[in-house]
């Protein structure tokens, strides 16, 4: 006998049944689940698992969404259970090590920071090479490139914080040209689509609330001299005379930080549908007490999005989000800021106030009166929306028209004392710099979809948009305040130190398509084009065309292996196509007019104007024309899966300073000039290594090869300057320097060596035992600038991650890995510690291993050699950044349904995790993979470690989930 029911509104069902009946529930999309009746038991909660093959799993790409088994090109997913492990303000930060082919390195710990987010290898020499991020269709750009100096724009909040990663449902990166030229010119870089969750239909009001409390420390300190070994290491270098001792013996990183930082979020949401509508909306609170003292960033977003089917042809919705960061500063920004003052100094001085040193006649105080009293301020707001409709023309073609809009205004303030070091000498500054975004997109779409004759599928879309944006950027900064702690603001300022400005605006117009076909699930086509016009370029070049096209083949699905109880998949698919890149700053083709400094433009006693620059009308777009080769493979029923990619980027036409004849009156000129290539090989592997009914563990490993070069400058250069960190040949972001071949151990070998020399001398610095030998590069027996030779790069030789997730009952854990090999590091630290002996500062540990005559066997020259490379690097100094670190463990716990059958609540969830557990590096700096600040986010510039950057964290987290 069968007895039916079905469940109401609120997912309810009763019926009579009686002991060793089994009851049995099913839904489309869904598990059957099933349990035996028994007699002591009159209540149970079932919930339904998902049963979504990877084949059947929907791809987000752009403008729409397909199945995974007729995708053609290269597109990596996570989703929202995978964003969650990693506690972060940021969604890029959860990207680490999850996605073969897709370099994430975390900026640093401090609250609101990125990573930096590298697809495919570096192709940009100028700039950044982050790829576009697309948030429910808003285009986000993380470093928009600004005429003339950076500064302006580098103290901008991350544009990323504008959405929260736990409103987030999933992450799409788009790779090759295939799926990413359907962004044609902003594409080059790679494309991130993020999908924020959104209400479901036919459920009841769901009431969610999570809270969690985090730990935050560093996950290392500089290993420093205490107060003893300090005064021993002076004295033993003679500086005894020139220093008086301190009875202090302070560990001065202890001070300058926050000893187990607090960060507590509070998230609260509520969603629904009915067969006609859906619902969704969040609000969530954040206080986050940074790892240096004197930071904290409190930040609160709100979400709410709606869909509705107003008649049965049109729906329509939106999405809307806003953000506002509260982020308080000192200006104590890393640890090497505490670690290297003098430990024989204690906090406080007998008579109460700050301990201090005399510089020049000028009292600076320790850290604690020092850079803990800079006051810092910035302030950041964000709104994020879309609203669209769509109507269906007649079946199998929609039309969707979408409006989108991204608003953003930050403002910081920093005030310096007049007691702290900036402010000794003229009195306390004030720093006040804003900046104001707008960008709109506003796209519209035709899609037809029809299936003839039950074997051919076409899927097209066509469409056209238009994009705008424009920032605007100032900066000011004040002299001479009457107090330091009230009257601080503008008003009460003395003087006006200095003013900067800055605009820039782009316009994209764009018309695109794409055609999928499909015959019979086993050879499929795509087919995608976009043509964009950018006021970036000027009327000779302003328009590009950016196709590509895609083939795959459905092997598994042939007669052949249509039986086979081995295989449940395999494809063969292959790319090409060309995506673009815009990046210069807009009207850059033209000339333009400014004032210039002091009086420099003024004429009879009136400020003019002045030409700056030459115009080239012809400046074009960056192409990047890539080839993707592909093999897919599943096994036992979807149980194991595995995938090997092959890619090759070429990017030609890069625009860099090329000289112009000097009858100009500049040095240069924007131009298309440079080359560049990537080449490389993706793998994964993953699968449920265990699958049984109480117990699951499923396990994936990623790794990625990749291969960069600078194939030619054309005598281009990344400034008017020259270029630094590039160099025809060689891979972005090179390091040179002299090659150290050994340390000189007698007088007698350096006379040796200048004996040969054509100068009499081998090199200026090697004077005495103890300094370095360089090796000779073009054989002329002498050092000079000529002998600079390439040391390492910054690019990984591979990179990758493990990414495992366990279930037992109703317990969950995860432990996932990232791992980095291959790529160098500038330790700029080591060089400047060496060179000299200073009795202001403290130093590492490391100086024990210099060159002494008692100490001949140590990997360092000896101290004060002039060889140390304090202005030219060395081998010494390039340090490899390889590392393996355990990313995030969690373990979390699921209330049985039963326990909570009478309560009200619906889900309860507890869970310990932690982030940064441990790594594995010899790398001597902080960490490998922390960097500084770049400007305008600059690749180039990660190559360099002077130990200035916000030290990584390691967190502990306990919290809860509650739904009703």
């Amino acid at each position: 006998m069968v007895e039916a029911t079905a469940t109401d509104m609120d997912g309810k069902f009763s019926l009579k049944a009686k002991p060793g009946h089994y009851l049995v529930a099913t839904g489309i999309g869904y598990i059957m689940y099933s349990e035996q009746i028994t007699g002591n038991k009159n209540v149970y909660a079932i919930e339904l698992k998902e049963n979504v093959s990877t084949l059947e799993e929907v791809v987000v790409v752009g403008y729409g969404s397909t199945k995974r088994k007729d995708l053609t090109g290269s597109v990596a997913t996570m989703k929202a259970k995978e964003i969650v492990q990693i506690n972060s303000q940021t969604i890029d930060q959860a990207l680490i090590g999850k996605m073969s082919g897709v370099h994430v390195s975390a900026q640093s710990g401090a609250p609101g920071s990125g990573a930096i987010v590298h697809v495919r290898g570096l192709s940009q020499l100028v700039g950044d090479n982050q790829p576009l991020y697309v948030v429910d269709g808003v285009p986000i750009i993380i470093n928009p490139r600004v005429a003339g100096s950076t500064a302006l724009s580098d103290n901008r909040q991350n544009p990323l914080l504008s959405i929260n990663p736990a409103d987030i449902e999933r992450v799409d990166v788009l790779k090759d040209a295939s799926s990413a030229a359907i962004y044609g010119s902003r594409a080059a870089n790679g494309v991130v689509l993020i999908t924020t969750k959104r209400g479901n239909r036919n459920q009841a009001p769901r009431f969610n609330f999570s809270y969690s409390a985090t730990m935050q420390n560093p996950t290392r300190t500089y290993d420093v001299l205490n107060a003893r070994e300090f005064r021993e290491y002076l004295i033993e270098q003679g500086r005894e005379d020139e220093i008086v001792f301190g009875n202090g013996d302070t560990d001065w990183q202890e001070e300058v930080t926050n000893n187990n930082a607090l960060w507590r979020q509070y998230s609260v949401g509520i969603s629904g549908g009915s067969d006609k509508i859906n619902y969704l909306m969040s609000g969530h609170v954040s206080d986050q007490e940074g790892i240096m003292l004197g930071n904290k960033l409190n930040r609160y977003t709100f979400s709410s999005s709606l869909d509705a089917d107003l008649t049965d042809r049109l729906r329509v919705g939106g999405h809307i989000s806003y953000n506002y960061t509260d982020n308080k500063q000192s200006a104590l920004s890393n640890l090497g800021q505490g670690a290297f003052y003098r430990p024989d100094l204690p906090v406080f001085n007998a008579d109460g106030g700050y301990s201090f040193q005399d510089f020049s006649g000028l009292q600076r105080l320790n850290p604690l009166g020092d850079e803990a009293k800079v006051r810092s301020k910035a302030v950041a707001k964000n709104v994020l929306g879309t609203v669209y409709g769509e109507y269906q023309l007649f079946t199998g073609l929609r039309f969707r028209s979408q409006l989108s809009i991204n608003l953003n205004n930050d403002r910081s303030d920093v005030f310096h004392p007049s007691y702290t070091r900036r402010g000794l000498e003229n009195g306390a500054l004030l720093f006040v710099q804003h900046s104001e975004g707008l960008s709109t997109s506003w796209s519209n779409t035709l899609n037809f979809n029809t299936t003839i004759a039950n074997d051919h599928t076409i899927d097209a879309l066509a469409g056209v948009s238009w994009d705008h944006s424009r920032l605007n950027l100032d900066a000011q900064s004040y002299l001479g305040f009457p107090d330091d702690e009230i009257l601080t603001d503008i008003n009460s300022a003395q003087t006006v130190l200095d003013v900067s400005s800055q605009a820039t605006q782009t316009a994209l117009n764009s018309l695109f398509g794409r055609v999928n076909y499909n015959f019979k699930d086993r050879y499929l086509a795509t087919f995608t084009g976009r043509y964009d016009g950018s006021i970036k370029f000027g009327p000779n070049s302003r328009h590009g065309f950016f196709p590509s096209a895609a083939l795959a083949w459905n092997v598994h699905n042939e007669n052949f292996l249509s039986n086979s109880e081995l295989l449940s998949q395999l494809k063969l698919r292959a790319s090409l196509g060309r995506t673009g890149s815009d990046n210069l700053p807009a009207f850059s083709y033209l000339v333009n007019y400014l004032s210039l400094n002091g009086t420099d433009s003024y004429y009879d006693g009136v400020n003019g104007i002045a030409v700056d620059g030459v115009p080239n009308l012809d400046i074009r777009w960056e192409e990047t024309d890539q080839l993707d080769l592909g093999l897919e493979l599943g096994m036992f029923n979807g149980r194991m899966n595995a995938q090997v990619v092959y890619f090759e980027k070429k990017t030609s036409g890069i625009i860099l300073f090329v000289p112009v004849p000097s009858q100009t009156g500049y040095s240069s000129w924007n131009a298309n000039i440079a080359d560049v290539s990537n080449k490389g090989w993706e793998i994964e592997l993953g699968g449920d290594i265990i699958r049984a009914k109480d117990f699951r563990w499923n396990s994936s490993f990623n790794i990625s090869f990749i291969e960069n070069n600078v194939d030619a400058l054309n005598n281009g250069a990344t400034t008017n300057f020259g270029s630094t960190g590039i160099l025809e040949g060689e891979p972005i972001g090179v390091i040179t320097g002299y090659d150290v071949v050994s340390i000189a151990q007698t007088q007698e070998e350096i006379d040796a060596l200048n004996s040969e020399a054509p100068s009499g001398t081998y090199y200026s610095g090697l004077v005495q035992p103890g300094d370095y030998i360089f090796r000779d590069v073009n054989g002329d027996n002498e050092i000079t600038p000529e002998d600079i030779t390439p040391l390492g790069d910054i690019n990984p030789k591979y990179y990758g991650g493990w990414n495992n997730s366990l279930s037992y009952k109703n317990f969950d854990f995860s432990f996932n890995f990232n791992f980095v090999q291959g790529n160098k590091r500038n330790w700029y630290r080591g060089a400047t510690e060496f060179s000299s002996i200073s009795t202001t500062s403290n130093v590492t540990t490391q100086i024990y291993n210099t060159w002494t005559p008692d100490n001949t066997d140590a990997e360092y020259a000896r101290l004060e050699s002039a060889t140390h490379g304090n202005t030219t690097t060395t081998s010494k100094n390039v340090k490899a950044g390889d590392y393996i670190r355990l990313r995030s463990a969690s373990l979390s716990y699921n209330f049985p349904k039963e326990w909570l059958a009478n309560t009200g609540i619906d889900n309860l969830r507890l869970s310990l995790s932690g982030n940064n557990l441990f790594t594995i590096s010899d790398y001597p700096g902080i960490d490998p993979e922390s960097v500084e600040t770049q400007q305008g986010g600059a690749t180039v510039q990660l190559a360099r470690d002077t130990g200035a950057s916000y030290p990584q964290a390691r967190t502990i987290t306990i919290g809860f989930n509650l739904s009703l």
